[in-house]
């Protein structure tokens, strides 16, 4: 019985590292980070097109469609929508999209 449980527990620690180790390099994986902050000019199916300006150290000004890491973020968004979101280095996805709430007007 002692011994079941000790192959038992073993099998936890041996999965639980499996996926930590799975994730930390997933993001290794992914490469440098970026803030990306645009205007939303089209929401479809599994993706947005973002008219974003420069991204310093990654790419240029452009409109373009970007996947997103969470799909529903696609039924929250709406076009003319301001946004900013992370991109990494040679992955078109949008990560943590969040909408920019307009500023407002000063006096």
């Amino acid at each position: 019985m002692r011994t079941h449980r000790i192959w038992h527990l073993l099998v936890i620690i041996l999965t639980v590292a499996g996926l930590l180790g799975t994730s930390a390099s997933a993001q290794q994986a992914k490469g440098k980070s970026h803030t990306l902050e645009g205007k939303v000019e089209g929401v479809q199916t599994d993706r947005l097109t973002v008219n974003h300006g420069k991204v310093e150290g990654y790419m240029d000004a452009m409109t373009m469609p970007y996947k997103v890491d969470k799909p529903d973020i696609l039924k929250k968004v709406k076009v003319g929508d301001q946004i900013s979101a992370t991109v990494y280095d040679g992955d078109y996805t949008l990560y943590d999209v969040k909408v920019v709430p307009p500023k407002a007007k000063q006096k």
